[in-house]
């Protein structure tokens, strides 16, 4: 299949990202989301080969509820090669499971603006309905610079339409204020933030507008790729709370 063939599908798929940095625990909430989706939806995830435990471990070995459907980017990234190997995939899932609602799991050292690029191509317009970006954080990392000071850290933040600060029941009392604080230092102040325990993310978030998404043809926000280096360490996101 050519990388920009569309997948027939009745209608645009509802499509979700779901990012963060390595250990926050993206996967823990994809499955619990999983459980409490509607059961009529038929959902897909694409992810990368790395990084996502849930997709190259549990899940592949029978954990995933039923009219779940998942597909691994080759090579483990969906930000290189402008994006080839994240649409041949994407088309293939599409094509195949047919599904009501997509979920794309970056690894946590991706580049969230590189996926959105390749979302809001023309020729995705009728396939993709861009829905709300969940970015999630680790409150306790703001205080460490390499966390706060790091570029990708910043730009996981800056796509996001909600913002879920995970692992809350193990936070010190000023913590949140600190992530609120480098919300502000960013320019990110209205982006809603919330906090949940135990990957108990809320499945209705998904369904909220994105700020990214196409209308008429023409972006609200024009999402461009940049150049980068890609310090793509395959570590694995080791978070087994299941």
């Amino acid at each position: 299949m050519s990388p920009n063939t569309n997948p027939i599908i009745q209608s645009p798929v509802k499509t979700n990202i779901i990012t963060g940095f390595l250990g926050v625990g993206k996967t823990t909430a994809i499955q619990h989301m999983q459980k409490n989706k509607p059961e009529n939806e038929r959902w897909a995830i694409l992810g990368n080969e790395f990084g996502v435990v849930g997709i190259d471990g549990a899940l592949h070995q029978g954990n995933a509820p039923e009219e779940v459907f998942i597909k691994e980017v080759p090579g483990g990234c969906m930000c290189c090669t402008s994006g080839l190997p994240m649409q041949i995939a994407l088309n293939q899932l599409l094509s195949r499971a047919r599904p009501h609602r997509l979920l794309i799991e970056p690894t946590g050292i991706g580049h969230p603006k590189e996926v959105l690029s390749t979302l809001t191509e023309p020729h995705y317009q009728e396939v993709i309905d861009l829905q709300a970006s969940l970015t999630l954080v680790d409150a306790r990392k703001v205080s460490q610079p390499r966390y706060r000071d790091h570029h990708t850290f910043q730009e996981q933040l800056e796509v996001a339409d909600r913002i879920v600060a995970t692992k809350g029941d193990q936070y010190q009392q000023d913590e949140l204020e600190q992530l609120d604080a480098y919300l502000h230092t960013l320019g990110l102040a209205e982006i809603p933030v919330s906090s949940i325990q135990h990957g108990q993310a809320d499945a209705a978030w998904l369904n909220a507008p994105s700020k990214h998404r196409a209308q008429n043809g023409l972006e609200n926000e024009v999402v461009q790729p940049h150049e980068h280096e890609h310090e793509h360490e395959h570590e694995h996101e080791h978070e087994h709370e299941h």
